[in-house]
């Protein structure tokens, strides 16, 4: 099968496109591009189009808002699908709420307070999908997905669809372990009933108020780059290495928060990955942690 002949049979599925630029889909606002970048029209439509990249034999990379990616400035071969349309709203019942992958988080708590339930505070301001919230256990020091997810619903590598019970013992620090090969299409949530909504509501908007004063929201960024080691805060830990302000091409260390490296402009993803490799060599030199990211590398990087 080749590389036309799939794109022109992903393309009756849902949107496909050619050499298209990462940059445009991605919250560093770098990355090359996907030799077919394609975003399924439904579910449906998802599993199909697994099965033709499956017997294409090219390699499939699935990515939600791009909110946690660095994309190597050549980009991806074979196939990216995007899981990024809000497509379906979220769905109460049965004291669960269910919401598809590719919602957004901002939509998924305006339903959740719309519905009168909380527990969805600590995702306030912070970009991205439901999907990739689920795929890193995203979260603050306010909670994590883990915390309020039950189940995940799961599209497998041989397009079988599965719901996987979120016990505590698959849930890690950024991370969840999900059968490999496996393509997140939704999750259930437990939400508590809030006793008093407008509150949340106004408590919402002092958390996205507080990002805006503390992180550098105004820059294009993947937020926090690093993992916290247990026992240590990473923004201390390089804000004490005296790195904060220090630039490599367009890439540069924020001095509103030392944990969060900001696209500048014109930063390459080269620059950004470069700049994550001397934070984590001086941070080291300095104190003997190696600091692991936490944003996800896609591609190639020297």
């Amino acid at each position: 099968m080749t590389e036309m002949f799939l794109y022109d049979e992903l393309s009756c599925l849902g949107s496909a496109l050619l050499n298209e630029p990462l940059s445009a889909f991605t919250t560093f606002r770098t990355g090359g591009p996907a030799e077919i970048l394609f975003e399924p029209a439904g579910e449906g439509e998802l599993k199909a189009a697994l099965g033709l990249i499956n017997r294409a034999g090219v390699s499939l990379t699935v990515i939600g808002g791009g909110s946690n990616l660095l994309v190597s400035d050549e980009g991806i071969r074979g196939v990216v699908v995007r899981i990024a349309s809000d497509g379906a709203a979220p769905v109460y019942s049965e004291g669960l709420v269910y919401a598809d992958a590719g919602v957004s988080k901002e939509n998924f708590i305006r339903f959740a307070l719309d519905k009168g339930l909380g527990g969805v505070e600590f995702m306030a301001g912070v970009p991205g999908t439901v999907g990739g919230g689920i795929y890193m256990n995203a979260g603050t020091n306010m909670g994590s997905f883990s915390g309020i997810l039950k189940n995940v619903r799961l599209l497998g590598p041989s397009g079988e669809i599965s719901t996987v019970s979120a016990v505590d013992s698959i849930s890690g620090y950024r991370s969840m372990a999900l059968p490999e090969g496996s393509i997140i299409l939704g999750g259930f949530f437990d939400l508590p009933r809030s006793a008093d909504v407008p509150a949340v509501r106004k408590r919402v908007e002092e958390i996205i108020a507080g990002r805006w004063l503390k992180h550098p929201m105004e820059y294009p960024s993947a937020g926090s780059v690093f993992k916290n080691p247990e026992g240590h805060s990473s923004w201390k830990l390089i804000n004490d290495s005296g790195l904060k302000g220090y630039s490599i091409g367009g890439a540069k260390v924020s001095e509103k928060h030392t944990n969060f490296i900001i696209n500048t402009g014109s930063a390459s993803s080269a620059d950004i990955y470069r700049l994550v490799k001397h934070v984590q060599e001086k941070v080291y030199a300095g104190t003997g942690i190696m600091l692991e990211t936490e944003i996800r590398l896609l591609g190639k990087f020297n």
